[in-house]
């Protein structure tokens, strides 16, 4: 799985939820910085994880078999 399709799944849970990038931003997060992630380009993963906390997604790792 690439960052841009984490970054498409998670646009996908905040549409889901009913969340605007609005409501992102409100939160804290820079508008650029939603647009970047949302977009797959240039994420930095804090702000991921930051974005992923807001929206409320878990985000967890897992050993490969």
């Amino acid at each position: 799985m690439t960052i841009e399709d984490l970054s498409k799944k998670a646009c996908e849970i905040r549409k889901k939820k009913g969340l605007s990038q609005y409501n992102i931003w409100k939160q804290g997060m820079n508008f650029g910085t939603v647009i970047a992630i949302e977009s797959g380009k240039n994420v930095n993963l804090n702000n991921f994880l930051k974005y992923c906390e807001i929206v409320g997604i878990d985000v967890t790792l897992e050993e490969k078999e």
